[in-house]
């Protein structure tokens, strides 16, 4: 954890650049988001090199879930409510057996 990060629970805002998807199929895409994780792989532990290929993953992959025609924003509704009830139930649990 670093400074200001708890780490529980906090939102974590991601700004993604606007480009221009249009231009690309979802497999040439596909191809760019293999690129990133490979220099990903590369980037060892030089934490500054992870964090700009991590971010350059998630900008890839959000690229191709737009040229997949995929609504980002409903897309990750869906998803921060699937992980609230499963980690909801966990949670829950947890403190279930807590205080048993």
């Amino acid at each position: 954890m670093h400074e200001g990060d708890s780490g529980e629970g906090d939102a974590v805002k991601i700004t993604l650049y606007p480009l221009d998807y249009s231009q690309y199929t979802p497999a040439q895409q596909m191809g760019k988001v293999m690129e990133e994780l490979k220099e990903l792989e590369l980037a060892g532990d030089n934490l500054e090199h992870v964090a700009e290929e991590t971010l350059d993953l998630i900008q890839a992959l959000a690229g191709y879930l737009i040229t997949l025609g995929i609504d980002l924003e409903a897309a990750n509704k869906r998803h921060i409510e699937k992980l609230e009830r499963r980690h909801g139930r966990v949670q829950r649990a947890e403190k279930q057996s807590a205080v048993s």
